[in-house]
């Protein structure tokens, strides 16, 4: 029987945890403006305003701190950052159960986003270990991690909030989080070696100009994430307002709605699978080329169309080439990256990350208020084409790390 690689069997384990950490993260979002009520909050016009402060806060803090964290797993190893992130995110998932107000629930929130900080340190292990001809399935996978919890964190919240009180719901949802500190800790292993530099180079590193030092390649990565991000983050929390302008007469219009979230992030598996596999040898900077081409091109129909069953198939469609954005980005990073530095960078592109979730839907909510619903899809796609623009003529496809490096 073949024995499982040590690096494949800790990236398992490290989507495995993301998938729970990330679950949590999201298990209230279907029902928090209802606790919100609870807690007091009657005012249909302070209620919409405390359910995306609230939503939206998570995203905010965890942006802020990522690079912190990042660097920390530069100095201290990767491994105690995966526990000290799903720690916070099960403490603070349980305080919630026992808030009083919304101020409380909204410290508590705004907590959970600044302690988190799990995919950077996740990432960047997963790149000091996984063969380099690996490594678009590596960080692919992680991303599989953290979309399906994305989904599955909702849909498990909403289930579980129409059999138990919402205060029991989130003690059940603190103890995914838990069961991801215990996998963390006895499950991940990690040979953290601290890399020793000199006292001129450490003081560099640790200065805002040493981050002028690092490859442009980086800096374009960065923006990448950020705008794609903000581009589709920016679209997906108007579609179930979407699909009720197109089937208002449809009786499980919810279902509906999940189901056009749904098959994006099934699409999206499907991609990670095939491109973890044949990026390396059909090119990152090819992939990545592909994939923002695709998803720019399939919000255009998605703009006229006039029934759900198309939006659904055009969905599913642009979620195959959604699905390698942010591995083949951090792909390249990663090559372009020595591994001392890793956890430092990957900080920064979470952050990309975390703020276009945060920006986008806050942006994509006043241009649909002022230019109605079907516009958002044609900014969204011209965001993907400047993009794409950019890569082209910017980025140069890295034969290997050292390669990168040299470039």
């Amino acid at each position: 029987m073949r024995i499982m690689p040590a690096w494949l069997r800790n990236l398992y384990v490290l989507v495995t945890i993301q998938l729970l950490v990330q679950g949590t993260f999201q298990i209230a979002t279907p029902f928090l403006p209802f606790y919100v009520t609870e807690l007091g909050v009657t005012d249909p016009g302070a209620l919409k305003v405390w359910s995306g402060l609230l939503i939206g806060v998570n995203a905010l803090f965890s942006g802020l701190m990522s690079p912190f964290w990042g660097s920390l797993a530069d100095r201290y190893g990767c491994k105690p950052m995966l526990i000290r992130s799903a720690t916070s995110i099960a403490v603070f998932t349980l305080l919630t159960a026992f808030v009083t107000n919304a101020y409380q629930l909204l410290a508590c929130r705004m907590l959970m986003g600044i302690f988190s900080g799990y995919s950077s340190a996740a990432l960047a292990l997963a790149a000091s270990i996984t063969p380099e001809n690996r490594l678009g399935f590596a960080l692919g996978w992680l991303q599989t991690g953290q979309v399906m919890g994305l989904v599955l964190g909702p849909l498990i919240g909403g289930i579980l909030a129409d059999i138990f009180p919402f205060r029991v719901v989130f003690m059940l949802a603190s103890l995914l989080a838990t069961t991801g500190i215990i996998l963390a800790a006895t499950m991940v292993h990690e040979e953290f070696q601290p890399v020793k530099a000199t006292a001129g180079a450490t003081k560099e590193e640790s200065s805002p100009m040493g981050l002028l030092s690092w490859p442009l390649t980086i800096y374009i990565m960065f923006v990448v994430i950020f705008l794609s991000q903000f581009a589709t983050r920016g679209v997906e929390p108007l579609m179930p307002l979407f699909v009720k302008e197109l089937a208002s007469e449809v009786t499980n219009l919810k279902t509906m709605a999940g189901l056009v979230v749904a098959v994006t992030g099934l699409a999206q598996v499907v991609t990670v699978t095939i491109l973890g596999r044949h990026a390396p040898y059909w090119g990152y900077k090819r992939c990545l080329l592909a994939c923002l081409a695709g998803s720019a091109l399939f919000y255009i129909p998605q703009a006229f169309t006039s029934q759900v069953a198309s939006l659904i198939g055009l969905r599913f469609l642009q979620g195959l080439f959604l699905g390698g954005l942010l591995p083949m980005a951090n792909s390249l990073i990663g090559l372009f990256t020595p591994p001392d530095r890793r956890g430092r960078v990957y900080g920064l592109t979470q952050s990309a990350f975390f703020l276009g979730n945060f920006s986008g839907p806050l942006a994509g909510g006043f241009w649909a208020a002022l230019f109605g619903l079907r516009s958002v899809f044609y900014v969204a796609a011209l965001l993907l084409f400047f993009n794409l623009i950019w890569v082209w003529r910017e980025v140069r496809e890295p034969r290997s790390r050292l390669a990168a490096k040299s470039q």
